[in-house]
């Protein structure tokens, strides 16, 4: 619960997470919130991150950033161009890409042939995963068992039989 600053009319200011007045046998019926700290106008976590979207801006060779209107993308203008980064917005799919975007969604929606393997879900990675089986759920043996001080204590192969064979 977060700390607030109060003032109570006959005792003075007080600091409670609710305005119940401290002093013994007050009824707390006229207090009132006020505000004696100021807010922290800035701190050391802004001037760290601007830090790091300068290095990272940097980084990835990106010097001109702006506010983007509808349809461009914040940094980069005629330079995002050049590298291909560019946002495409309605008609622009079509313009450049030279299909539109109705197209190429059902064309995401069939089956991709690559080499003779052909993908149903057209997602390399959910296919390989599913392939090498790290989507497969499987409940992992038990290192160690604990319980109550009070139960029994619990063998490891009661726990195996418990939790059942692992897959």
């Amino acid at each position: 619960m977060a700390v607030k600053e109060w003032e109570c009319a006959e005792h003075g200011c007080f600091e409670r997470s609710h305005p119940i007045c401290p002093a013994m046998g007050c009824e707390s019926e006229n207090v009132k919130q006020v505000f004696l700290t100021p807010p922290m106008i800035a701190s050391g976590k802004l001037k760290r991150f601007d830090a790091g979207i300068r290095k990272s801006a940097d980084m990835m060779g990106i010097n001109n950033f702006r506010s983007a209107r509808p349809g461009e993308a914040a940094y980069g203008g005629d330079e995002a161009k050049k590298r291909g980064l560019e946002m495409l917005w309605g008609d622009d799919v079509k313009r450049i890409l030279g299909v539109d975007m109705g197209t190429l969604s059902a064309a995401a929606q069939q089956p991709l042939t690559v080499g003779n393997q052909t993908l149903t879900r057209n997602n390399g990675m959910r296919e390989a995963a599913t392939e090498l089986g790290i989507t497969r759920r499987t409940i992992p043996r038990a290192g160690e068992v604990t319980a109550h001080g009070s139960e029994a204590k619990i063998s490891a192969k009661k726990a195996s039989d418990m939790i059942g064979p692992v897959k």
